[in-house]
């Protein structure tokens, strides 16, 4: 039944990346990457006690993040305006384009999932990952972003701190899939400090997150 919306939804998704000149997403990314460089040495100096960051971080329950995402694999690739909200056990995604039109809105609660894409068709599941993936064609480890997205290694198979005693990399295994989590930088003017730019890859497929504003609710 719905094997034409999934094709037009994939094409769609496929034809987002190509509008876009990815020389001059890659050159926004780029610039923001420099930036951060040039503030990271006031930044070098700062140093935490992990077994209070991560208890810090456990009592996030109410956030929202708000940045850029950058999609790329063998296939397509795309840039997006993100925003991620979680509240207790519930999380919100929303992926827009840049003129702030909607590629997909995703809303998940422990028991149910809905996906509404980019013509406002509606979609239901239980599992947030595999809608995601049948509806796009894109792997997302939605479950575990909750917390790799604050710096917080839950359920990881392994993990390492960096210098400055955060979260510099992680790692998990999800079925046939090795999903690892660079973290490049912190924002340290947040309490705990935060992620400000990551890089979820998996195979050949690499998503690099840049977050521009944190909300602790």
């Amino acid at each position: 039944m719905h094997s034409t919306i999934d094709l037009k939804l994939k094409s769609s998704i496929k034809s987002i990346g190509c509008s876009f000149n990815w020389r001059v997403i890659s050159l926004g990314f780029l610039v923001t990457l420099m930036t951060g460089c040039a503030s990271q040495s006031s930044e070098i100096s700062q140093k935490v006690n992990w077994p209070t960051q991560e208890q810090q971080l456990s009592k996030l329950t109410h956030y929202q993040a708000s940045g850029k995402l950058a999609y790329k694999d063998n296939q397509q690739r795309f840039g997006a305006n993100l925003n991620w909200q979680t509240n207790n056990q519930n999380d919100h995604l929303l992926l827009t384009n840049f003129l702030g039109q909607t590629l997909i809105k995703l809303d998940t609660t422990p028991k149910s999932v809905t996906l509404i894409d980019y013509k406002g068709n509606e979609y239901h599941g239980t599992n947030a990952a595999e809608l995601v993936r049948r509806l796009t064609g894109i792997n997302l480890p939605i479950e575990q972003m909750q917390n790799w997205l604050i710096g917080l290694p839950t359920a990881a198979d392994t993990f390492q701190l960096n210098d400055q005693g955060v979260v510099g990399y992680l790692a998990k295994q999800i079925g046939p899939q090795l999903w690892e989590m660079h973290y490049q930088e912190y924002d340290f003017s947040q309490h705990p400090a935060l992620p400000s730019k990551m890089i979820l890859s998996q195979g050949k497929q690499k998503i690099t997150l840049v977050i521009n504003e944190w909300n602790l609710k």
